[in-house]
């Protein structure tokens, strides 16, 4: 195997590359990089020239970090528009709405940050920057479907979730893969220097530019073996900060009066998902706290006349749920909307009686509303 052409490295990157280097199985390499390291040493002006006039660089973080905020306001403008077109369409989809954001973001990235977009989304057109291969070609459009894929998968697969009662390994398993995925494509790109190529970079050998065409110079080693070590550390401690507190919740016994009427909500009719929480608060110029049980239901869609439906949802409430009657207040709330993630909107209507109001109301039915 040909050794690696050093001569055009700088020293920051030849300090990385030292590190990487396998001393025992290429000792002349690591001889070449120190002879090149001592030869910028002392002739630093002569072997470190500035890149010419238009010649690819790697791209500095913030400038990534900008170019990422347009596109994500550039994004959100179009979630909004679509919203307000299609908000009863969107409603109905519930968390499948995340999905239909997914694919947005992974479209308009894909699509602009491939050859068929020159490599440069909007923001990046801003900033001067472009998505290349290693070896300064631009991406294919599989290949940017990937990485955008891999970047955006977290954030969207975080939130879809919908407020209902489902197997606590579920919950916990998506926790941790959006934690680790998160974790590794942040930490590779503060921390990986030289390339500053991060998790979704990696997975098809791209890296972001600034500067004209070609490509950027680039340490031809693999990874530091020091990313994998902070990678296992960080996972190892994801896993336990997510198993143990969905441990401690199953076990506490005040949790599991809440989750039994949380699932007799959501299995009533035109409820797709249901959120009970139990708090006290302190209303402005009151001597003391108020505790209420609040019921959050979401809908598919808003029911032409709600107050029936909020009066099961109540009666449900008393019924099962015994620590309902020494309440000094139960809300209900309904809830629909949509969240595709790119955007989101909600429309609310709260019903807040006393326990003994929404009794008489029970016993009158009477409009509760």
């Amino acid at each position: 195997m040909d050794a690696p052409d050093y001569s055009h490295y700088t020293a920051t990157q030849l300090k990385q590359v030292l590190l990487r280097i396998d001393a025992t199985r290429f000792p002349e390499r690591v001889r070449q990089v120190e002879a090149r390291l001592a030869a910028l040493a002392a002739a630093p002006a002569e072997a470190t020239p500035a890149p010419a006039d238009g010649a690819a660089v790697i791209a500095p973080v913030w400038r990534r970090a900008v170019a990422f905020l347009i596109d994500v306001l550039i994004l959100g403008l179009i979630g909004v528009a679509a919203g307000a077109l299609l908000f009863a369409a969107f409603s109905a989809m519930g968390a499948w709405g995340r999905l239909l954001g997914f694919v947005i973001a992974v479209l308009y990235l894909g699509c602009t940050q491939s050859a068929m977009g020159g490599g440069r989304s909007p923001g990046m057109r801003v900033l001067g920057l472009r998505v290349v291969t290693r070896g300064g070609e631009l991406l294919s459009l599989p290949a940017a479907f990937l990485r955008t894929g891999i970047f955006c998968l977290p954030y969207f697969l975080y939130g879809a979730a919908d407020p209902a009662p489902g197997p606590a390994w579920l919950a916990t398993g998506v926790s941790l893969l959006c934690g680790a995925l998160l974790f590794g494509i942040l930490y590779l790109l503060l921390f990986n220097r030289p390339a500053r190529q991060s998790l979704h970079d990696l997975a098809v050998g791209a890296v972001v530019v600034k500067g004209g065409p070609g490509k950027a110079d680039l340490p031809a080693g693999p990874l530091w073996r020091g990313h994998a070590v902070v990678a296992a550390v960080a996972l190892l401690v994801l896993c336990v900060a997510a198993v143990l507190p969905s441990q401690r919740m199953e076990e506490d016994a005040r949790v599991a009066p809440l989750r039994a009427l949380q699932q007799t909500l959501v299995a009533m009719p035109g409820v797709k998902g249901a959120g009970v929480f139990l708090g006290s608060y302190s209303p402005t110029g009151s001597p003391a706290p108020t505790r209420r049980l609040d019921i959050n239901i979401f809908l598919a869609a808003e029911p032409a006349d709600p107050d029936p439906l909020a009066r099961r949802i109540a009666q449900t409430a008393l019924q099962n749920f015994p620590q309902a009657a020494s309440q000094d207040a139960i809300v209900v709330t309904f809830i629909v909307g949509y969240d595709i993630g790119i955007a989101r909107a909600a429309r609310t209507r709260h019903f807040a009686y006393t326990p003994a109001q929404w009794r008489a109301i029970l016993a009158n039915g009477a409009t509760a509303a």
